[in-house]
């Protein structure tokens, strides 16, 4: 068995793994690069068995649903399978009613292509083994801001490697972590991992949990709540459905973001009453939930016998950085009831950061925020917990992180391999 990191070993996102044996090649992850990475020259990365060549005998696994690890699948060699997680596939695919609503053109024509690419993408669920050729991959379900995120176990030639993909221990699933480790990811020779937070080694992320609390004692608080919040960042929302009907607060958000929490909970409620969306709720009518119904180029409106419900019993709403908020915002913002909660990145906000987004600063510029976040990735806590819970035989591979060095420092117990992009490792 061979490893390459073809893009990853010193920049978090855009990362591309190769594992091969005896002429079969597994590929995890090939995302768009991070504004900002050292090396983003805006270029096709050329790989063999990838994006070009004989790919017969090779498949392509994602991770996760983000840019950064499924943004550049339109760019593989035609007749490649591609592997995606069940769940992950039918949220993505949703995105396909809102594509005229995303303001930049250029965002949304790279969305459209993807979403030609996804409609032959292969779907798994967790612990189905697939087998390519000699290799043999095993997805585990984890806990990550995307939904539907995947570790891979990767088997060929007598070795094990266990590859982390995103995750974290502070979400929802994230007590379920040590568990899965020690039934599934035993034996293993080699970990992947990703090290986005190493630079904060000291950083203590707020739980899932916690941050729901918060917003339910807020929504407590304010009669009238908006939250910006990513439409795909699942857990946080349906945190949020829960901490409203808690409050007594209606919960609103637009029919595209409705089908997303939809298609989850159909899914997933029969493993857990967190996806259990109670659509009527009379058993609760004061915390109810609404869904805004887009109709062509109109904003969206409390129309009818809903407005005065709404501004009786309060609500918490989820907005979209576009114009089709933008009457809501602009009438309840002025209120002394009213809170307007951002539930993202700061990163997006701040201008001395490469991921600025001046687009959504102006949208929020007439509103006062309140910033109520936590983590997607994992802390340096727990990734001890996992080094020490799966306890590699021959080392740990940093990815995914812009200090790789410091895994040396702070995990000095195990073995740690650091790789060059493009390096080929021989596991023998």
């Amino acid at each position: 068995m061979k490893i390459t990191i073809h893009r990853g070993t010193n920049q978090i996102g855009g990362c591309v793994t190769e594992i091969e044996s005896k002429g079969w090649k597994v590929f995890i992850d090939f995302g768009e690069q991070l504004p900002g990475a050292k090396n983003n020259k805006n270029k096709l990365l050329q790989i063999d068995g990838l994006t070009r060549g004989d790919v017969s005998k090779n498949a392509l696994f994602i991770t996760h649903y983000h840019g950064d690890h499924i943004g550049k699948i339109c760019d593989t060699a035609p007749d490649l399978p591609i592997y995606a997680g069940e769940t992950a596939l039918e949220i993505y695919k949703c995105l396909e009613k809102r594509l005229s609503h995303i303001p930049d053109p250029a965002e949304a024509e790279k969305h459209k292509n993807i979403l030609k690419c996804l409609k032959t993408v292969n779907s798994f669920i967790k612990l189905q083994k697939i087998n390519i050729g000699e290799i043999t991959v095993t997805p585990l379900f984890i806990d990550h801001s995307a939904f539907d995120a995947y570790m891979f176990i990767v088997e060929a030639d007598g070795k094990r490697v266990l590859h982390t993909g995103d995750f974290r221990g502070h979400g929802f699933r994230g007590k379920a972590l040590v568990s899965i480790l020690k039934k599934y990811a035993q034996r293993i020779d080699y970990i992947i991992c990703e090290g986005s937070n190493i630079q904060r080694p000291d950083a203590v992320p707020q739980t899932e949990q916690d941050l729901q609390k918060d917003f339910e004692k807020q929504f407590r608080e304010n009669k009238y709540n908006f939250v910006l919040v990513s439409s795909t960042n699942i857990d946080r929302i349906f945190a949020l459905y829960h901490a409203a009907k808690e409050a007594r607060r209606c919960f609103i958000c637009d029919d595209y973001q409705a089908k997303v929490l939809k298609i989850v909970s159909e899914l997933h409620k029969k493993y857990t009453g967190f996806y259990d969306i109670d659509y009527d709720q009379k058993s609760n009518p004061v915390g109810r939930f609404f869904e805004l119904k887009h109709k062509g180029d109109n904003a969206f409106v409390f129309a009818g016998k809903l407005k005065p419900y709404l501004d009786k019993h309060g609500f918490c709403m989820l907005f979209r950085e576009n114009k089709y908020f933008k009457p809501i915002l602009n009438e309840y913002h002025k209120y002394d009831e009213t809170k307007i909660f951002y539930s993202m990145w700061k990163g997006y906000l701040d201008k001395g950061n490469p991921a600025f987004n001046s687009r959504l600063a102006a949208f929020l510029k007439p509103y006062k925020c309140e910033y109520k976040h936590t983590s997607g990735h994992a802390d340096v806590k727990t990734l001890n917990t996992l080094f020490d819970t799966v306890n590699p035989k021959c080392g740990i591979i940093p990815i995914h992180t812009e200090e790789p060095e410091k895994f040396k420092v702070l995990f000095d117990r195990h073995k740690i391999i650091q790789l060059q992009d493009g390096q080929v490792f021989d596991c023998g």
